[in-house]
């Protein structure tokens, strides 16, 4: 498969929410919090540039078990911050009411420096997403799995469909996190790059311009990080549950280990184009697991829930090496079950009440933590 470990690293982005439901400012209570607390280190919690906003990213893990108990470590540890302020812990896409115009912007040089270039652009950008490292220390092989994976991009957008809703209303698509966030620049599926090097001249030539001041301003739906030796997975909205978030990120590693084995082989996977893969993002944006993607081999539109059997079939052989057969597999139980966006427009269909919403999206991310 590959000479070295595919570790993975989660990071997740949260909504801190109040009894009523509504956003709340209190990403510096948590922070002081935190510091107090031995079982977090400091690189664990973040801010955001929202004060209702708080990120967590796990430790290098070296397989998806150890990532299991790092995400469950941490969202235990902020549930337990927050409820000693009878605050919640919420994981969605976006919030179904809260508006945009209501939040503070975190008082940091970093933030307030964004929204001075970026102005309504960043000030509306209420949104929670998932991110998933694969490390991939060679870096030639890593331009090389990034030119592959961006094929499966839709793909898990489709499992991870959680923001139905924006400002108090069914939006109609299942990711409207996608549409807000295709406001910023440098964005979306990636272009392709023929290697490293062309892809730092790139780079290179966007700092040397004063387009961006280093790679973490590139913000495609997959990027080969600015620091780390790894492929960050970005285009996920922010899972529910503790399973879609860990199923998600077993599935990422998975791909990127049957690419690997492929290549090793001499095989290869198709390149497709991104204007073509751009086509199945607005699918999946749009639809979610409930549409239809198009199979590009087939040149033919089928059936979501089918393609990601197909994917399954895909990394069969590689997930018993990786120890996550069980992780990927919970992807049949998203097939039948919905996505958390499928979830919550069940819950507001029965009662007319996105307050209710927001309480399910609220258990739904805690479920399975010790009590």
């Amino acid at each position: 498969m590959t000479d070295e470990p595919l570790t993975i690293g989660i990071e997740e982005e949260f909504q801190i929410v109040d009894a009523d439901g509504e956003l709340r400012a209190h990403i510096d209570a948590v922070m002081a919090r935190a510091e107090q607390k031995p079982e977090l280190a400091p690189e664990d919690v973040k801010p955001e540039m929202l004060q209702s906003v708080v990120e967590v990213g796990t430790k290098v893990c070296k397989d998806i078990k150890e990532a299991r108990g790092e995400v469950e470590r941490l969202r235990g540890q902020l549930v337990e911050i927050l409820g000693e302020s009878d605050l919640r812990l919420a994981s969605a896409g976006t919030h179904p009411f809260s508006h945009w115009k209501d939040q503070l912007v975190t008082q940091k040089d970093r933030y307030l420096h964004l929204e001075e270039e970026m102005q309504d652009v960043v000030r509306e950008l209420l949104i929670f997403g998932l991110h998933v490292h694969v490390g991939i220390p060679d870096t030639n092989l890593r331009m090389d799995i990034f030119n592959e994976a961006r094929y499966f991009l839709p793909h898990l957008l489709c499992l991870s469909t959680s923001s139905p809703f924006w400002l108090g209303r069914k939006t109609g698509l299942m990711s409207y996190r996608s549409i807000l966030w295709s406001h910023f620049p440098r964005t979306g599926i990636p272009p392709d790059f023929d290697s490293w090097e062309v892809f730092d001249s790139y780079l290179q030539m966007l700092v040397k311009t004063g387009s961006v001041p280093d790679g973490s301003k590139i913000w495609w739906d997959l990027r080969p990080h600015h620091i780390y030796p790894t492929l960050e997975f970005r285009v996920c909205d922010a899972a529910t549950r503790i399973d879609e978030t860990i199923c998600i990120a077993a599935i990422i590693q998975a791909v990127v280990a049957k690419l690997i084995k492929l290549r090793k082989q001499n095989l290869g996977f198709r390149k497709y184009e991104p204007y073509l893969i751009r086509e199945n993002k607005w699918r999946a944006v749009r639809h979610g697991l409930q549409g239809e993607l198009i199979d590009f081999g087939k040149a033919a539109e089928v059936p979501e829930r089918e393609l990601i059997l197909e994917i399954l079939d895909f990394v069969d052989d590689v997930v018993d090496e990786l120890g996550s057969r069980a992780e990927v597999s919970y992807a049949r139980q998203i097939i039948a079950e919905g996505t958390s966006a499928d979830r919550q427009l069940k819950v507001f269909d029965q009662t007319e009440d996105l307050a209710a919403v927001v309480d399910r999206v609220c258990e739904e991310t805690r479920a399975g933590l010790p009590t």
